[in-house]
């Protein structure tokens, strides 16, 4: 049990002691505070800067804490280097996919009626004019993951 801890514990500090996760994290809390309280009636489209930022933040997350522990080497240990930067990607959009998407349809799922939100579904098919949102979102998102990929130094 120790030794999960220990890792636990490398994840956290890997994490919150980088500022290309921190900085970006508290930007993205700004603007969606910013957004909640103030700027929606304003800034319809806000929400786009918020899931590229989102994006961003949990892509270099997701970097650091399977970096921290050892768990990008193990799965690719037969590439070149050049694939170890291909697999920092496929652990990137992972990490945002599977814990973004999860994440957001739980409390969309679960926590936005409590606050008298209606359920709007992740991607309800087909998409049309009217259920696109979910998309788009995804697709930002995406693109934000990339971004942090790209500008990563290696």
């Amino acid at each position: 049990m120790k030794a999960m801890e220990k890792k636990i514990w490398m994840m956290v500090k890997a994490v919150l002691f980088d500022r290309r996760v921190v900085l970006p994290g508290f930007l993205l809390l700004a603007v969606v505070f910013l957004d909640f309280l103030f700027l929606h009636p304003i800034v319809l489209e806000l929400d786009i800067l918020e899931h590229f930022l989102f994006g961003f933040v949990l892509s270099e997350s997701a970097s650091k804490s399977t970096s921290a522990v050892g768990l990008d080497k193990h799965p690719f240990r037969r590439l070149n280097k050049r694939g170890v930067r291909q697999a920092d990607l496929l652990i990137r959009l992972l990490g945002f996919l599977l814990i973004g998407g999860l994440l957001w349809e739980c409390s969309e799922r679960f926590l936005f009626p409590m606050f008298g939100a209606t359920y709007n579904p992740f991607l309800a098919l087909p998409i049309t004019l009217h259920n696109i949102d979910g998309a788009i979102d995804v697709t930002v998102g995406t693109l934000g993951c990339i971004t942090a990929w790209y500008t990563e130094k290696f």
